[in-house]
């Protein structure tokens, strides 16, 4: 291609100046300002805080039972665990709220980690391995356990509203799967029952069932 070739000019109408005022004046009423988002502390110490208010909330309406059967030890490596993924959870939603923003936790790896680290930690933890009454003990608890999430998720919903979700799928599911975590801390608060197939089955199936609807809202939310 010769560069020494050069285009004439294109000759026109000049654009009507009313055109450009009405253009400008419908532009101009659509602006809105930009509403600043939340630093990463505040939003990550939001979400902590749901999950510790509603985990002890959610325990202290039917009971603490479980601390009167749980030993120092079974607490401490037990709750320990919970709260450990609980700021691991926390981390990863206030990650995908603001764009740009380093995302250092994948949602995927981390909730399969939570449930397995979760389920490995109460099979050493507890010895019972019964199937005794299991169905009928167990439907109270994945009941309460999803109430406790759905409530999470609700509130859950009015802090994503805080930022901005570029992916709604991936954001909205791992809230789902932090909002069953808070299910399994109010059952760990209040089941005194020390089977660790209750609560492989019971316990953690609420967060499950919170993450798989998690998953189904934002795969929504993306169409």
């Amino acid at each position: 291609m010769n560069d020494d070739i050069t285009l004439p000019p294109v000759e026109g109408e000049p654009p009507d100046a009313a055109a450009i005022e009405r253009i400008a004046a419908q532009l101009a009423a659509s602006l809105k300002p930009v509403r600043p988002l939340p630093s990463d502390t505040v939003l990550w110490t939001v979400a902590l805080s749901i999950f510790l208010v509603l985990s002890f909330i959610g325990a202290k309406v039917p009971g603490f039972q479980a601390l009167a059967v749980l030993s120092g030890g079974q607490m401490a490596l037990y709750f320990g665990a919970l709260l450990l993924f609980a700021g691991l959870f926390s981390r990863a939603v206030v990650e995908r709220m603001i764009p740009g923003s380093k995302q250092v936790l994948r949602p995927v790896v981390l909730s399969i980690e939570a449930m397995a680290a979760v389920g490995l930690l109460v099979l050493g933890l507890f010895s019972d391995h019964s199937a005794a009454r299991f169905v009928s003990q167990g439907i109270p608890c994945l009941r309460l356990g999803s109430i406790c999430a759905f409530v999470s998720g609700l509130l859950g919903w009015r802090l994503l509203q805080r930022g901005y979700l570029v992916s709604p799928r991936e954001t909205i599911s791992v809230y789902g799967f932090f909002a069953g975590l808070v299910g399994v801390a109010v059952l760990a608060l209040h089941c005194p029952i020390l089977n660790s197939l209750h609560v492989l089955v019971w316990h953690l199936g609420a967060m499950l069932l919170a993450g798989l609807a998690g998953f189904l809202l934002g795969s929504y939310a993306d169409r």
